[in-house]
């Protein structure tokens, strides 16, 4: 009776619950080895680069866990049915657990940890494929092709770490995956903040229009081609230079039209104001590193430090309290946290360009560690515990 009251416990009611709390501890961790490795405080286990293996952990391992755990929760409210929990859920996400062990040197826990990893993506893209299919349903399909998309990566990446295609491509594949899940961001975004801002702010009216919502969706789809068409024709790296300048504009025109400025005082829909500003940065900054005139470093951490980390955790914080029966304001240590990992962003893009690389890494690093551990004092009971409106008689 223990074991299948483990099941139906609050934990495994919806998706959100364990893939959130294991992406914090995740990241926290992962970005703590990184940092030891990086100093050569300890050696790499790994097969593959300490580069390479932190790009592959923060891509496939936090941010894939975070945008599973969201697609399945906003998914029961797109299709008003319970895609997944219970029993099913713990494997699923046993299965993202047992993946984070690929590429160490013993190679039967390598590969099978690896199968591991990509048959996740599979059940998901199970899961997911029906529901989304159903009639009605249309403008939620777009969900289930980005996530093809971001699987097909998974495994291009894979088989490059492994060498069964160059591992010249290895990097190349993470961008590309890293891109897949900031159109993740570029559809919900679009979706959530304009409602957000018109329920929670007084006075608040944002605007959407429907020609540049379509030229964001698929210009964001047409980046990703050209975008992989770079690393095969070196000569469009000009074009996507320009086209990373151009898209950035529409979406600071975008994220100009939601009136962001109005956030200011509800930090909870702040951070998540803030998120997209470092998006549509980051393509500004890609374009740039592009032309020859930002180091691409740092371009690439505006996107996954600044549009991923903090619009992430903006999610994470808010999404934990509203799913859960508590009020959506973001406490005092919260708001901390929401300062902490801008700084971070902060720290890691720009203090590069002054040759302050030991401080950028170490600095972030530890920024980010606490910020993430902010989330976890606060929110781990949150999350392991039952709806905070459900009354004591009627949990059992």
């Amino acid at each position: 009776m223990r074991f299948f009251s483990f099941f139906s416990s609050a934990l495994w009611s919806i998706a959100f619950r364990p893939f959130f709390l294991g992406a914090a501890f995740h990241s926290l961790f992962a970005i703590l080895v990184w940092i030891l490795i990086l100093f050569s405080v300890i050696p790499s286990p790994f097969l593959v680069g300490g580069i390479q293996m932190h790009a592959y952990e923060m891509v496939f391992g936090f941010s894939r866990a975070i945008l599973v755990g969201f697609i399945f929760t906003a998914g029961q409210n797109w299709t008003k049915t319970v895609l997944i929990q219970g029993k099913e859920l713990f494997f699923l996400f046993a299965l993202w657990v047992l993946g984070r062990f690929c590429f160490l040197p013993s190679q039967a826990v390598s590969y099978a940890s690896l199968t591991f990893d990509l048959y996740f993506d599979i059940l998901v893209l199970f899961y997911i494929l029906p529901p989304f299919f159903k009639k009605g349903q249309e403008h939620n399909r777009i969900v289930a092709v980005l996530y093809s998309i971001f699987f097909f990566l998974h495994v291009l990446t894979a088989f490059s770490f492994l060498g069964a295609i160059s591992t010249e491509w290895s990097m190349h594949f993470v961008h590309l995956s890293v891109f897949s899940v900031l159109q993740f961001i570029l559809l919900i975004a679009g979706r959530i903040l304009p409602f957000f801002s018109s329920v929670a702010i007084a006075g608040s009216s944002p605007k959407k229009f429907p020609i540049l919502e379509k030229a964001i969706q698929y210009g964001g789809l047409l980046f990703l081609g050209i975008k992989s068409g770079t690393y095969l024709i070196p000569e469009w790296n000009i074009y996507a230079g320009y086209f990373c300048i151009s898209f950035s504009f529409l979406n600071f025109v975008r994220w100009y039209f939601w009136e962001p400025w109005k956030s200011i005082r509800v930090p909870i829909l702040w951070i998540l104001h803030t998120g997209y500003f470092w998006l549509s940065a980051g393509f500004l900054y890609l374009g740039l590193s592009h032309l020859g005139i930002f180091p691409v470093s740092s371009a690439y951490h505006i996107f996954t430090a600044g549009a991923i980390g903090v619009f992430v955790y903006g999610m994470i914080t808010r999404v934990s309290l509203g799913h859960t029966g508590r009020p959506m304001r973001a406490s005092k240590l919260t708001v901390l946290g929401y300062v902490f990992i801008n700084l971070a962003v902060i720290l890691r893009v720009f203090l590069p360009l002054w040759n302050r690389y030991r401080e950028a890494y170490s600095l972030s690093a530890a920024l980010w560690i606490g910020a993430f551990f902010f989330f976890l004092t606060q929110y781990a009971g949150i999350l392991i515990n039952p709806r905070a409106d459900i009354k004591p008689a009627s949990r059992a």
